[in-house]
């Protein structure tokens, strides 16, 4: 499942099950090509939940997260913060995080 999550919205949404936190906006050429993977990961791994978070629409997510650049992801289980990547990523990197982060 893939949400278009605002920051008041964000706790509530990744409470619970393992998500992907996108930290993106939609001029940021890594972050399309990022999606175009996450999107792959998603589509064959139903049980992974992707959060879009646009820091341009919530700017409260750069201080919060101190995401300082964008694409930034956070790998969470049940609302915990369990890993954080930044930048565009190859799939089978990514692959392995979501393996550890899931499955420890």
């Amino acid at each position: 499942m893939t949400l278009f999550v605002e920051e008041k919205d964000f706790d509530e949404v990744t409470k619970e099950g393992f998500w992907i936190a996108d930290f993106m906006t939609d001029h940021c050429g890594p972050c399309k090509m990022l999606d175009m993977v996450l999107t792959d990961i998603i589509f064959d791994n139903p049980e992974i939940n992707l959060a879009k978070c646009d820091i341009e629409k919530s700017p409260a997510y750069q201080e919060r997260f101190g995401v300082t650049g964008t694409p930034t992801l956070l790998f969470m289980l049940d609302g915990e913060i369990k890993s954080t990547l930044t930048g565009s990523q190859p799939r089978d990197v990514l692959e392995t995080v979501i393996s550890e982060t899931m499955y420890g």
